[in-house]
């Protein structure tokens, strides 16, 4: 699913090939499924936690799609007070 990944490019858009996109046809909490998706995938702790600290260390990483908004908070929340071990 991931391949080669940008960190510095992050795709929420349906369907698209990232740990921060939902799936096709994807009807519901954005925070939900990120959520739940942090708790079963490795890969999206991962990359999550990267853009993270790419966030904290002041880097720009830019965010499209419709849940761009909601994906950079979940990214910041994770590396917020060094709490890079849960999803917020």
């Amino acid at each position: 699913m991931y391949g080669i990944i940008d960190f510095t490019r992050i795709d929420t858009e349906k369907g698209a090939p990232s740990a921060f996109a939902p799936p096709m046809g994807f009807d519901g909490n954005y925070r939900e499924i990120m959520r739940y998706r942090w708790q079963h995938d490795p890969g999206v702790r991962q990359h999550v936690a990267v853009v993270g600290r790419l966030l904290a260390r002041g880097e720009r990483v830019h965010f499209r799609g419709p849940f761009a908004d909601e994906a950079r908070r979940i990214a910041e929340a994770v590396w917020k007070g060094g709490r890079h071990d849960h999803m917020a």
